[in-house]
């Protein structure tokens, strides 16, 4: 059985919080899948907002500039973590019916990684949001979207996320989807591992 990386990254501030309490049950099923499983929880990071240089200069939107000089920051840590992965969970409270900002700057600066040659290409990607009012899915599909364009692949349920529930624990359809997650991301992981059967435009 081939070894599978998955990493977590947490876009809520809080590492006990509401968003975590629901992504332990996709932490559990991940681990009782047999995957190796690292958490990065953003709110320890330093990531400098993105430069944009994908429209500015887009022959300088690569990972040497983004971990050079004034770029350079918590993310010369964070790829090659993601690029050695085989999975990644995004954890994220909803703010103002969308995902934190935490989340977003992160997400923002995997452009270099788009643009030197849709490097994530092929990987597995899952999604864990919650809130007190709406805005769950609508933090959740610009992500998937996002991602997808990136060469990411989804399996069957590929996200849970909780609204409204304060004690994660009473939300049992969420905690069973987070668990359905777990498994299938390292089920489609391991599909997927060493395959190349999509047809996508590499970029670079």
């Amino acid at each position: 059985m081939s070894e599978i990386k998955a990493l977590l990254i947490n876009g809520s501030p809080h590492k006990e919080g509401i968003s975590m309490t629901l992504a332990k049950h996709v932490i559990n099923a991940l681990n009782k899948n047999g995957a190796e499983l690292k958490i990065i929880h953003l709110y320890d990071q330093e990531i400098k907002p993105c430069k944009g240089c994908a429209t500015l200069e887009p022959e300088k939107c690569n990972l040497k500039t983004c971990t050079e000089g004034e770029l350079k920051d918590s993310m010369v840590e964070l790829f090659p973590l993601l690029l050695e992965s085989d999975i990644l969970v995004l954890v994220t409270p909803v703010w103002w019916f969308a995902p934190s900002g935490l989340l977003k700057n992160f997400i923002d600066r995997l452009t270099c990684l788009e643009n030197q040659g849709k490097l994530l290409d092929g990987k597995v990607a899952g999604f864990v949001a919650t809130g007190k009012e709406d805005g769950a899915m609508q933090s959740i599909m610009p992500l998937m979207a996002t991602l997808n364009d990136m060469g990411f692949i989804f399996p069957p349920y590929a996200f849970t996320y909780s609204v409204g529930f304060l004690n994660v624990e009473e939300d049992e359809d969420a905690i069973q989807y987070a668990r359905f997650l777990g498994e299938n991301l390292v089920k489609m992981a391991r599909l997927v591992k060493g395959e190349k059967w999509w047809k996508g435009k590499i970029l670079g």
